[in-house]
């Protein structure tokens, strides 16, 4: 049972993953960001995008049944909420998936989700896309941030965990299935992100798409100084600063 909830936690697909790049070097440069015709379905929820983003994720989280999932330094995470499962509301992750142009996808298929759900959040804010552009890839959008970053009047500035505290806003980003993704290398490997939506003491909690098969909470450790501790089965490579209004 635990090995299973481990597996269910740290993989968003079950379908296998290529090898990844040693580096952004070995690939092709991205395109520019795509235009779309994809519009949210309601306004953003305050005037504030950040603000935003953060009611959103909350919404979506309180629409799934409050799944919480606690992670640890030196422990397997685990679910101490259970909320709705992705197979028993499908048709919810359908508009994550519009979001990124698929519409055609849906909780009911065996896709990872959960980068749609950031970009949802995000685009559904009223963040326009030549801050962010949405992916269903994490760690594409990171790159195309990091790229960002580098010209003026860059919003979403990614920084190294050793770096930045993380604040209400920020998106925590962690490489997956052994990508080893890093802000050095920028390898395009399997990865997540999710919302940081509140910060306690000694922890902080975050909003994401497709972990444990739902939206839920993730309650990560804090050090001392307010900065991420070590996270078993989630290493971390960035802390994206949200500079929004």
């Amino acid at each position: 049972m635990l090995f299973l909830l481990i597996l269910a936690l740290s993989a968003c697909t079950t379908a296998p993953l290529p090898a990844p790049a040693k580096s952004a070097a070995d690939l092709p440069a991205l395109k520019p960001c795509p235009t779309s015709s994809w519009k949210p379905e309601a306004p953003p929820p305050t005037a504030s995008a950040k603000v935003s983003m953060v009611l959103l994720a909350v919404g979506e989280w309180a629409r799934y049944g409050r799944q919480v999932v606690v992670y640890a330094s030196d422990a397997p995470p685990r679910i101490v909420q259970l909320g709705v499962k992705e197979k028993d509301a499908p048709d919810r992750i359908q508009q994550y998936w519009a979001s990124v142009g698929h519409p055609e996808l849906s909780g009911a298929d065996d896709v990872a989700w959960s980068a749609a759900f950031v970009s949802w959040a995000i685009q559904s804010a009223g963040v326009p896309r030549d801050l962010f552009c949405p992916d269903q890839r994490h760690t594409i959008y990171v790159e195309r941030l990091v790229l960002r970053a580098q010209q003026p009047g860059a919003a979403l500035m990614p920084r190294r965990p050793d770096e930045r505290a993380p604040q209400v806003g920020d998106l925590i980003c962690a490489s997956r299935a052994g990508s080893g993704t890093t802000l050095d290398n920028l390898n395009r490997g399997a990865g997540h992100c999710d919302i940081v939506v509140e910060v306690l003491p000694g922890a902080v909690a975050a909003i994401g798409g497709n972990v444990g098969d739902s939206v839920s909470r993730s309650v990560f450790p804090l050090d001392a100084n307010g900065f991420l501790s070590p996270i078993s089965g989630r290493p971390v490579f960035t802390v994206i600063e949200n500079r929004l209004p």
